[in-house]
């Protein structure tokens, strides 16, 4: 049976009742990097940095910045990789990494850098999503991250009236962390394994890899 189309007046109620509602406009622009399943968009007034499970949308403007540097940069990324298409263009579609290929082979470096830098961020925002869960080792992942990004911003906001070097940064967060151990009880959290269970685990997870891929797809 074929699905009636909605009404406008409908249209406007799903709208008006829409948790995310974006539109596309004139200014909108868009890729797809089939290499990471990753999609891009951006206009004037936001910027998706999205994956087959999940979804960022970042306001170009905030509060505390003005203007948003995660709206920023990933408007950039769409710019540049828009302006290279044939660079990075595959059978699959559009590919990242032949895109950084395309711009490190320049003399100017400027965009190289820009996408790299970028790249490093989407990896430690993405990292993390799933982290959560019922097993001990998903638990003390999280409490693991937890404890870095404490002792990582105790170490921002002290007091720095001898200066600090990259190298002393990471030390004193190291220094940190280290304080979580006193009080910790210490627990087994991967049993050691045969061969044969690593051969196992090492096919199910190209397995699930292959999966992930055709998903994406």
């Amino acid at each position: 049976m074929e699905q009636k189309k909605p009404t406008n007046a409908q249209l406007q109620r799903r709208i008006a009742r829409a948790v995310v509602h974006l539109d596309r406009t004139k200014n909108t622009q868009e890729i797809f990097f089939s290499d990471k399943g990753l999609r891009l968009v951006s206009d004037n007034d936001y910027c998706v940095i999205e994956t087959g499970f999940h979804r960022h949308v970042f306001n170009a403007f905030n509060a505390a910045q003005g203007i948003s540097r995660p709206y920023l940069y990933t408007k950039r990324i769409v710019e540049i990789a828009n302006a290279h298409l044939d660079d990075c263009k595959t059978e699959d579609g559009y590919s990242f990494a032949k895109l950084l290929e395309a711009l490190k082979a320049k003399e100017d470096r400027t965009e190289y850098n820009i996408c790299v830098f970028w790249d490093w961020w989407c990896y430690c925002i993405f990292q993390p999503l799933y982290s959560i869960g019922e097993s001990e080792v998903e638990q003390f992942l999280v409490y693991e991250s937890y404890i870095h990004n404490i002792a990582r911003n105790s170490v921002l906001l002290s007091e720095k009236t001898d200066g600090m070097t990259n190298k002393e940064f990471l030390s004193k967060v190291d220094d940190e962390k280290a304080k979580f151990l006193e009080d910790m009880e210490e627990r087994v959290l991967f049993e050691k394994k045969t061969d044969e269970e690593m051969a196992r685990e090492n096919i199910e997870s190209i397995q699930e890899q292959e999966l992930n891929e055709q998903t994406q797809q």
